[in-house]
């Protein structure tokens, strides 16, 4: 009788707050649907670079949180409105994009959850190629019967930072060469 009540009142207390309609899943569960989620994410991504087609705001809507904050791989950090005028100002820039994830980590604790990986992308941006590697943390929280990203920090190594400060770099001299003189 006693092993019963605990057991209820363990029951009790780990599906308190959580919405009467919301399916139980355990961690390991909730971990794949992470793990898919991510790579949905980064495939979907992958099309609207080289398909097109793709609202890229709305692909953010669904994945992250409203108020999200990134913090990108140069230290800064931006809201997700400036993440998604990024995205739509590269666009037309970026040519032959594939990307792929590296030893991704999921754990699930209750309604939040982490997620490790590195992120490597190849891509040309204005016809120079850069092939970045972007070790990557998000931090989720439950959201409903789903998830959402509430915090995304990147960063990278030398060899990826001294790629971008070439292309800017590229990017400085070529606007330079049409001002009129």
């Amino acid at each position: 009788m006693n092993r019963a009540l605990t057991l209820g009142l363990v029951l009790f207390v780990s599906c308190s707050g959580r919405d009467a309609k919301q399916p139980i899943r355990s961690a390991a569960q909730d971990e794949s649907l992470i793990r898919n989620m991510i790579v949905s994410l980064q495939a979907t991504l992958a099309k609207a670079y080289n398909v097109g087609g793709i609202d890229t705001d709305s692909l953010m809507d669904a994945y992250y949180e409203k108020d999200i904050y990134y913090v990108t791989p140069w230290g800064s950090s931006e809201p997700l409105d400036s993440t998604k005028a990024r995205l739509r100002s590269a666009m037309p820039h970026v040519k032959d994009f594939d990307n792929s994830i590296e030893n991704l980590e999921v754990k699930v604790y209750g309604d939040g959850a982490y997620a490790g990986f590195i992120l490597r992308q190849n891509y040309t941006v204005d016809g120079v190629l850069l092939e970045e590697y972007l070790p990557t943390t998000l931090i989720l929280e439950r959201r409903g019967d789903g998830w959402k990203i509430v915090r995304l920090h990147r960063s990278t190594d030398y060899e990826t930072f001294q790629q971008w400060i070439a292309l800017q770099k590229r990017r400085e001299a070529s606007n330079q060469s049409r001002r009129p003189r």
